[in-house]
């Protein structure tokens, strides 16, 4: 790859947008790397609870080649000697079944914006239902109820506390969602997605902060509040509706799926710690402004793929995804989605447009980046369509896959050009057993 970092802070694990603060850029000169990802998924069963409590933990090793070694760091390990701690907790929670068909799962777990427990099911029903990981896609701490109500119905009631920061304080970010999907018929899935985000943490969060208004969206080229040298804490909503039919072909040769979601809130606005009385270094900006902050976004994603050949791996796909921007960025208006890029790194993965370099690879082991990270864009929002093409050359075992992708911003300032980008890419992939997959990947953007 042409793709290279100039940061060593963030060497072992490298993701967010291309050009971005961390530190990556392209040059001439090519490079080489080999890294590994292990995940360990454990459920412990006791025989006296008859098995309706289970513990359900995930554990995690990655590293790249010769990176380091008799060491304690995450995501590396693999020098002359090894001997380095590297194990990363992913998941542990407890699942209990407190009547059939209705579990209560407390602990740190996945975070998925969908109506399903994510331990149970098909990541295709993930991938091409609920919001498709779009908004929320990793693991966090909490407590959900996840029920099946009907032979058609499911649902699930959820918490989250994203950051505590300080625990005698008011300083947290917690999600509440509330999620449910209906069969209307035997192919179709209609789904509701109703969530509220309270931030009060005033950026206060991970290394790089946390929320709009901190430099991890600049970082994930999330939704960006820009309010320097001051801060923000907010109530936001989502309000969002998915359906689906065949999903990912699971009956027919076509299968069509697409959500749309409404992101609104308001943010105050708290002076920043240079305003302080005393502070060292005063502001240099004017004086505070208190007036408060709006949120107002969309975003929309519709995909059909059609099997016009005797398997799935003959496929024809076509994806389309719309998110609002901002043309005036310091009008104290924010018009573009917030999702989990603002909070975590990563905090969601829109994965379905297999794209490899202009939006994120999904494939990636420790370095994943990409020009467009988040729909939001850095606010400028987007306009994507994704067409791919595979066929089976050995059914089931052997598959060739090209794709295109194009990008431009859906909003911009006056003077400024709105086209991203056009990606053309090629896989080859061989099973030759279920669960087992060799790939070779190339793209260029």
């Amino acid at each position: 790859t042409n793709v290279k970092s100039t940061s060593d802070l963030v060497d072992g694990l490298l993701t967010g947008r291309l050009y971005g603060p961390n530190g990556t850029t392209t040059d001439d000169d090519g490079l080489s790397y080999v890294e590994q990802r292990y995940l360990g998924f454990f459920t412990y069963k006791p025989t006296l609870l008859d098995g309706r409590a289970k513990l359900k933990a995930a554990f995690e090793i990655d590293f790249t080649f010769g990176d380091a070694s008799n060491t304690s760091r995450g995501n590396a390990g693999a020098a002359i000697n090894g001997d380095t701690v590297n194990l990363q907790t992913k998941r542990l929670a407890a699942d209990i079944e407190l009547i059939k068909g209705l579990n209560l799962v407390v602990g740190l777990q996945p975070l998925a914006d969908s109506a399903h427990d994510p331990t149970t099911v098909f990541p295709d029903t993930l991938m091409h239902g609920g919001t498709h990981l779009t908004f929320w896609g990793t693991d966090a701490a909490g407590v959900s109820l996840f029920g099946k109500l009907h032979r058609r119905l499911v649902g699930r009631v959820s918490w989250f506390d994203l950051y505590l920061n300080q625990s005698d304080k008011d300083d947290d970010v917690q999600l509440l969602m509330a999620d449910a999907e209906v069969g209307v018929s035997d192919a179709t899935q209609v789904g509701l997605h109703l969530w509220y985000l309270r931030d009060r943490s005033r950026g206060v969060g991970s290394a790089l902060g946390a929320g709009p208004g901190s430099p991890l969206g600049d970082y994930n080229g999330a939704a960006p509040l820009r309010l320097s040298p001051d801060l923000a804490q907010g109530d936001l909503f989502y309000v969002g509706l998915d359906a689906s039919y065949n999903r990912w072909l699971a009956g027919g040769p076509l299968t069509v799926s697409g959500f749309a979601v409404a992101n609104f809130g308001s943010f105050e606005v708290v002076p920043g710690p240079c305003r302080a009385e005393g502070a060292r270094v005063p502001c240099p900006t004017p004086a505070f402004d208190d007036t408060p902050a709006d949120l107002l976004g969309f975003l929309v994603d519709l995909e059909a793929a059609w099997r016009w050949g005797r398997t799935n791996g003959d496929l024809l796909s076509l994806e389309l995804l719309y998110a609002t921007g901002d043309d005036s960025p310091q009008d104290r208006t924010l018009s573009s989605v917030v999702t989990g890029n603002n909070y975590g790194i990563p905090g969601a993965l829109h994965g379905t447009h297999r794209s490899l370099l202009l939006f994120p690879d999904i494939r990636s082991v420790n370095r994943q980046v990409a020009v467009v990270y988040d729909p939001a864009n850095l606010g400028h929002g987007v306009m994507a369509a994704f067409l791919n093409g595979s066929v089976d050359l050995v059914a089931d075992q052997l598959n060739l896959k090209l794709g295109l992708a194009t990008a431009q911003a859906a909003a911009v300032e006056a003077g400024t050009d709105r086209f991203i980008g056009v990606e053309g890419n090629a896989e080859l992939l061989y099973r030759p057993m279920p669960f087992l997959w060799f790939g070779a990947h190339a793209a260029v953007v």
